[in-house]
């Protein structure tokens, strides 16, 4: 007897609200894929808008794979052999968990379609569930399914996405839609579009090259792909888990994020209120770091730093904290999010954002773009306080330290690397160089080797180097 999608909806989402009331933790079994393989590259979709609903779902705290271990390590296997033929893997989703099915599952059944121009703009959404498009209940609250693509050396470089980005058909030819970092494979990821069926006939040969090999280096490696998706894939080694999850994705421990990189930037000053720091770059040798290149000088806050948002959560006793406007750098372990510029484009590997007289980065606190880069002309604004990118001689390079991401209000926003102004000249609350040293950070940079920056005070350092496995400065 087939259960009606009401039925269906209520009774998913009381699993959910009985999952969530044991707030059920990580299981032991499901691993960080950055800790297994962080070659593989990310960009997980619903951890952000960029997704057929248009909202992060629930349960997405972090933008981070996470899989059952064996699925892992299946995974990194078939990483291995596609770098042997000169690909890769990026992965867009993995593990579910069933608030977030849940979630899919409202949004299909309420009014509104703010993404339907670029992921379904042929498929009406009460049809999602009849054409196989959204499960009732998903293999990836298993823990053991990937959404992924494949990279290569003929693939058009990433995209930095905003909400204000143009949505383009996601079956449009492969220099028109949205460029994801992937090579053609016929269709965009998440496309709710007949073309997107693995076998479909309607796409040009280079795509179906493409797929054939992702397909078949998956398939070695014990994948099952999903007719309707050719991006979908599970694990289905026996004793592979059966039971649904949903402990919600957070970020990784700081022990663990710093496991995980191969790529750090320490940088260290004297004291708190030091307004100059030491930069180096370290890259892993086996289960440490060592050296890479000089060390280079760098300007800090005016008010020197201010423990911070990141990785590292901790308590800050008599130390100070950083707050919106106190002129002070944030202290901690952060990710690296985008590179931007003046220029049209930049020979980097990490995402690049083309800066733009209207590009600006919100720092009001009561805004709902607070701590985010975005183009005013295209985005209805909702705060009165911002910095306009192209005004600031500084930010011809930069990239993006991800402090207070997601924002908290009044915590902090708009953390760079950038030029200075002059080796005495302090920030606002950024981290500045010679235009020299963050040229060779562009350069050396790269989103696959899960790069970190650890900043904070030389005592701090010294504190926390042990604990988390840092290199000796």
């Amino acid at each position: 007897m087939r259960t009606s999608r009401k039925t269906w909806l209520q009774s998913l989402l009381l699993l959910c609200l009985a999952t969530s009331a044991s707030a059920e933790p990580r299981p032991e079994h499901m691993v960080y894929l950055r800790t297994i393989d962080p070659t593989i590259e990310q960009d997980i979709r619903y951890a952000s808008a960029h997704n057929f609903t248009g909202h992060p779902l629930d349960g997405y705290a972090a933008a981070e794979c996470l899989l059952t271990l064996d699925a892992a390590k299946a995974l990194a296997r078939v990483q291995a052999s596609l770098r042997a033929q000169g690909y890769g893997l990026k992965v867009f989703d993995c593990y579910r968990p069933t608030r977030a099915v849940a979630d899919m599952g409202r949004f299909a059944t309420e009014s509104g379609d703010p993404r339907k121009a670029e992921f379904y703009p042929r498929v009406d959404k009460q049809d999602f569930w009849r054409q196989g498009y959204v499960a009732r209940v998903s293999n990836h609250s298993r823990g053991s399914t990937v959404d992924l693509t494949l990279t290569g050396p003929k693939a058009l470089p990433a995209e930095h996405w905003t909400p204000s980005a143009a949505q383009v058909d996601c079956t449009a030819p492969y220099a028109q839609r949205w460029h994801d970092g992937a090579l053609d494979m016929g269709t965009g990821f998440d496309c709710f579009d007949e073309r997107a069926h693995t076998a479909s006939p309607a796409i040009n040969a280079t795509a179906k090259d493409n797929r054939q090999r992702l397909g078949s280096a998956m398939a070695k490696e014990g994948f099952a792909g999903y007719s309707k998706e050719w991006w979908h894939f599970t694990y289905t080694a026996a004793g592979e888990p059966n039971d649904v999850m949903d402990f919600p994705i957070t970020p990784p421990g700081v022990s663990e994020a710093i496991e995980a990189s191969h790529q750090l930037i320490v940088v260290t000053s004297k004291n708190w209120d030091d307004l100059q720091g030491t930069a180096q770059r370290y890259e892993r040798d086996g289960k440490a770091f060592r050296k890479y290149g000089d060390a280079f000088a760098v300007v800090l806050g005016k008010n020197g730093m201010g423990w911070g948002q990141g990785l590292s959560r901790v308590e800050p006793g008599d130390d100070p904290v950083k707050r919106e406007g106190d002129g002070k750098a944030p202290a901690g372990v952060f990710k690296l999010g985008t590179a931007f510029g003046y220029d049209d484009k930049a020979a980097s590997h990490l995402p690049y954002l083309a800066l733009t007289p209207t590009t600006e980065c919100v720092d009001d606190s009561r805004s709902a773009r607070y701590n985010e880069l975005v183009d005013g002309s295209k985005v209805s604004k909702d705060w009165n306080s911002s910095e306009r990118m192209r005004s600031e001689e500084g930010y011809r390079k930069g990239i993006f330290i991800e402090h207070n991401t997601p924002a908290s209000a009044a915590a902090g926003s708009c953390i760079f690397f950038h030029i200075w102004r002059g080796p005495t000249s302090p920030t606002a609350g950024c981290t500045a160089m010679d235009r020299a040293d963050i040229s060779r950070l562009f350069d050396w940079l790269d989103p696959r080797q899960s790069p970190l920056l650890v900043q904070m005070p030389e005592a701090q350092y010294e504190r926390f180097r042990e604990r988390w496995n840092l290199p000796k400065r």
